[in-house]
């Protein structure tokens, strides 16, 4: 009797084995990532005021636009997929803007200043990682992070320059296509920017800046680039941005960008030479390794 179970009893324990390890939902098929910054609850920078008639938060403004980059880049014959790493909005508007970008929400709403291991590379510590696990798990040939800067919770006319961030390893080819394409379409084309160009800045391993999960994206061989062009407390810029058209043809332009460097691109990309040895720059936030009590933080520290 017991030998007619066993069989029933395998597959149902590699059932449960399975379920698992699936991390993310849907298929780990290959599919560019956009990543849309922050979360519902803490959604980022903000306006500070009315600009265009409203006032709108970075987090806001790509859940409405971000399937319009896509678009692009899907028209072109890339798969395309879009997340938040947070949880699905409360607001019935914004739940709505969602639905029409087909955002998928990972869940993970984390709170500010909080940092978190990598499923995929224990060591790499960040804010935001979850996107960067999701990144690798769809194996990812790009993942662009979008957001806005802002310099203030004041108005100001100009801040830092407009830059698109670059993993150390990977990322510069990616984001000097998408900040050519902003350049060539937006600053100083309909978004007022001082004659300024948007320049790429890579992101090297120490991990005292943000964008941290940059690194894990550099760990799986996956070029990446955070979007920090346009100033949300700069009124010219969020006066532009408020308009549909003007937004639409921003989400565009990062499409274009991407679309071009997928054409472009060649060679191999880097990979991390041994996922069980820490690189350099892990545990850059040695009270938060400490914390989390990641295996082998109190060592290296």
């Amino acid at each position: 009797m017991l030998h007619r179970l066993y069989p029933a009893l395998v597959m149902c324990l590699l059932g449960l084995l399975m379920a698992a390890c699936q991390q993310f939902p849907g298929p780990p098929t290959p599919a560019v990532v956009l990543d849309i910054g922050h979360t519902a609850e803490y959604p980022g920078a903000r306006t500070p005021g009315q600009a265009g008639g409203k006032r709108f938060s970075e987090f806001e403004f790509w859940c409405e636009n971000a399937k319009y980059t896509r678009q692009v880049i899907e028209e072109a014959g890339f798969p395309c997929v879009i997340c938040n790493r947070g949880d699905e909005p409360d607001d019935e508007q914004l739940e709505e803007l969602a639905e029409q970008s087909d955002v998928l929400f990972l869940g993970k709403n984390e709170k500010p200043g909080r940092r978190y291991p990598s499923r995929y590379f224990p060591d790499r510590v960040a804010a935001g990682i979850i996107s960067a696990d999701y990144a690798v798990y769809r194996q990812a040939p790009a993942a662009i992070f979008l957001h806005h800067n802002s310099t203030s919770s004041r108005w100001r006319r100009y801040g830092q320059k407009s830059i698109i961030l670059a993993n150390r390893h990977n990322g510069s080819p990616l984001a000097q296509a998408i900040a050519d394409s902003l350049n060539a379409r937006v600053l100083n084309h309909g978004m007022p920017n001082r004659g300024q160009r948007c320049k790429v800045q890579t992101r090297f391993y120490d991990a005292s800046r943000g964008g941290g999960w940059l690194n894990v994206c550099d760990d799986a061989g996956i070029p990446a680039a955070i979007i920090e062009a346009a100033f949300l407390n700069n009124r010219k810029h969020a006066r532009y941005l408020a308009d549909p058209a003007n937004a639409r043809r921003y989400a565009e332009a990062v499409g274009h960008g991407v679309v071009h460097y997928l054409r472009s691109r060649s060679g191999t990309q880097h990979r991390r030479a041994n996922v069980d040895e820490p690189d350099e720059g892990s545990f850059g936030y040695a009270r938060e390794s400490r914390r989390l009590d990641v295996p082998g933080a109190r060592h290296l520290l």
